[in-house]
């Protein structure tokens, strides 16, 4: 086992325990030490914990899964402040050439903020489209809509694809190339990889490739309310709503409690405070304002709910 561990301020500098980072470290890697990646932790602005745990982990590009999703919420909330739409949008008014899908009262009330807060109402059809139909756009939209928009939370991967086909709509360019302009290169971000659809269009619920560093300042930058070095690259008012309880999730079917305890807009809600970006496998950026701590971790991880749990029971108590 390799672990490379790089800082320049010590946990305690920022009245954090090394003891108790060390100590989490250990209890989510007790049953299978091979499965947690890189363990990342910002107090205060400043990185004082930076650890990976496989051989050139540091400049990996990793898998993110479903943490993608909150990289397309930032486009659409980037793209809103420039008036190229609005979170009030409907759904189908950005795709005329499938008008005749819009054949319920629900589906003519679906909007933008609708699939960001995971409450369209769709049916939720999504692994049979994206494992068998060439037009995912269109087949989604020809979906039946079940339940009354916004009031059912709908876990709907599907749902974040169509939130990068409404933004290939009004920006040809697409999310991938816009982020990179809008947010990875003011970030400093290095390469990066994002997977599109047999259209052209980027994957908007996964596919996106980065390294730990980089989420790490993504979630720097989602902590001070997306202001990076006096450039206001997010808008403080999108970054407040997006990343605060728009639905409840109580019917979320693991009834694991960091997963029924709200959603916003592709971000989740912690039970110990604050939110975070969330994908299979256990790949976090975890932001706890009242904390003004950013923790990120890659992972190839089965209990997604143990480093949570860990993180709450035996870090937080001791980052004072």
């Amino acid at each position: 086992m390799i672990n490379e561990t790089f800082s320049i301020f010590k946990p305690e500098d920022m009245n954090v325990s090394s003891s108790a980072i060390k100590s989490t470290i250990d209890e989510i890697r007790i049953v299978d030490k091979l499965t947690l990646h890189s363990f990342l932790m910002l107090r205060e602005g400043e990185t004082i914990w930076e650890e990976y745990f496989r051989h050139g982990e540091r400049d990996y590009l990793h898998p993110l899964w479903s943490v993608t999703k909150s990289f397309t919420s930032t486009a659409i909330g980037i793209a809103s402040n420039q008036g190229l739409l609005s979170i009030e949008d409907k759904l189908y008014d950005f795709f005329p050439e499938y008008k005749q899908f819009c054949d319920s009262e629900y589906k003519a009330e679906i909007t933008v903020g609708d699939l960001l807060m995971m409450g369209s109402g769709f049916e939720n059809n999504e692994n049979e489209i994206f494992g068998s139909f060439k037009d995912i756009v269109g087949v989604a939209l020809s979906q039946p809509v079940i339940h009354k928009p916004k009031t059912v939370f709908n876990y709907y991967t599907l749902g974040s694809h169509l939130l990068s086909a409404i933004f290939s709509k009004v920006c040809s360019e697409g999310v991938s190339s816009y982020l990179k302009r809008k947010l990875f290169s003011p970030l400093g971000f290095g390469d990066f990889h994002w997977g599109v659809d047999n259209s052209g269009i980027n994957t908007g619920g996964f596919g996106l490739y980065l390294r730990a560093r980089d989420l790490l300042k993504f979630g720097k930058l989602y902590l001070q309310e997306g202001m990076w070095e006096g450039q206001q690259l997010v808008s403080k008012h999108y970054i407040k709503t997006a990343t605060s309880k728009q639905i409840g999730n109580e019917n979320h079917p693991s009834q694991n409690p960091d997963w029924t305890a709200g959603y916003g807009y592709q971000f989740w809600q912690n039970r110990m405070g604050g939110y975070r970006a969330d994908g299979m496998f256990g790949q976090y950026i975890i932001v706890l304002p009242q904390k003004q701590t950013v923790i990120v971790m890659t992972s190839d991880l089965d209990d997604m709910q143990k480093p949570l749990t860990a993180i709450q029971n035996m870090l937080l108590p001791e980052t004072r």
